[in-house]
């Protein structure tokens, strides 16, 4: 049973000194945003519920329970130094859930309704947001097909919701292990949509290379299991001994939008060579003097080993990049408005 949302809510009790101890999980805040399309009145205006004991119903023969058209966005809320709330590329993120729910053929928020829904959820929750270099307030927009069927088709109704929680690091670790036989997508399929479906069929290889010792699984190309692809939820970087920066190129990955920032930061800010083509594993580990990986969650992290066909191979030598540090800084004092904003990127609210 949902209950709409007032001022007058009972809040979640908050726990004296809790953004310097966050991790990354679920926590329910004060309001939660949903809104109902449907065949019959299209999309009804949305309106925030109590996100504390929040359930949502769905029938037995909901869609996403049978055919995963469920997509998804990953944001996030900071606290600059003087103290205002920015969020980062969201206009990026409400185009990006379109582009998913077309893939699978769903009904999406027009991007009006999507910035809306956002920006209302986090200014309501806007004291749950942790304070500067503390943290952030991740947003989770969702878009779930929850009407019933029982054949495989699109569904007749679908859900919108946006909720946040406090969270600190995401992740975190500089070992990736190439796995035999294990891909995340194959061309012409839907790597490129941020599909929850992706996420599942990357669990396996997630758990078994965190029992190995690493971090996660590093994808190769299905095609031709030569090509890196990216990580279970990551977009994946190399800096070649000649200075050039490399990521995989766009089809079966996520347009991550990191990744599209720090190739603008590199490319604009810096003047360094920044190109997305195809990049063999064999190249990364011969020629390779940093690697790192990138999302809105991970922002960006270091990579030391890969581990391929059973041999750890180090990175350079062994231990964070300097050119890596300089774009996360970059990345970093651009969201909190430290450095100027050359591409209207922040969004202060």
């Amino acid at each position: 049973m949902l209950k709409p949302f007032s001022e007058q809510s009972p809040r979640p009790s908050q726990k004296s000194g809790w953004d310097n101890e966050l991790g990354f999980g679920y926590r329910e805040t004060d309001a939660f945003w949903l809104a109902r399309w449907s065949a019959d009145d299209g999309w009804e205006p949305g309106q925030l519920y109590e996100h504390q004991g929040a359930v949502l119903e769905l029938s037995p023969g909901a869609n996403v329970l049978h055919y995963a058209q469920a997509v998804f966005e990953g944001m996030k809320a900071r606290r600059t130094r003087e103290g205002k709330v920015v969020l980062f590329r969201p206009t990026d993120n409400a185009r990006r859930m379109r582009a998913s729910a077309a893939r699978l053929v769903m009904q999406a928020p027009s991007v009006s309704d999507f910035l809306k829904a956002v920006t209302t959820v986090v200014q309501t929750n806007s004291h749950w947001v942790p304070g500067y270099g503390k943290g952030s307030l991740y947003i989770r927009p969702t878009l779930v097909g929850s009407g019933s069927v029982l054949g495989v088709r699109p569904a007749p109704e679908y859900l919108f919701f946006v909720f946040v929680c406090p969270v600190g690091t995401y992740m975190g670790g500089d070992r990736l292990i190439v796995l035999p036989s294990v891909h995340r997508a194959a061309p012409h399929g839907i790597g490129a949509a941020k599909a929850a479906g992706n996420y599942a069929a990357s669990l396996l290889a997630h758990e078994v290379a965190h029992d190995m010792g690493y971090t996660d699984a590093l994808y190769l190309q299905a095609r031709e299991d030569r090509y890196i692809e990216e990580l279970s939820g990551a977009n994946f970087f190399a800096i070649l001994r000649s200075g050039e920066i490399v990521t995989p190129e766009l089809g079966s990955i996520l347009p991550g939008f990191t990744r599209d920032s720090l190739l603008t930061i590199a490319r604009e800010l810096f003047g360094w060579i920044a190109v997305e083509r195809r990049l063999s594993i064999d190249e990364v580990l011969s020629d390779a003097v940093e690697a790192f990986y990138t999302g809105t969650a991970a922002v960006l992290s270091p990579i030391t080993t890969i581990n391929y066909n059973g041999e750890d191979y180090t990175i350079g030598d062994g231990k964070p990049g300097p050119r890596a540090e300089r774009l996360r800084q970059a990345l970093d004092e651009i969201q909190l408005q430290e450095q100027p904003d050359l591409w209207n990127w922040v969004m202060e609210l």
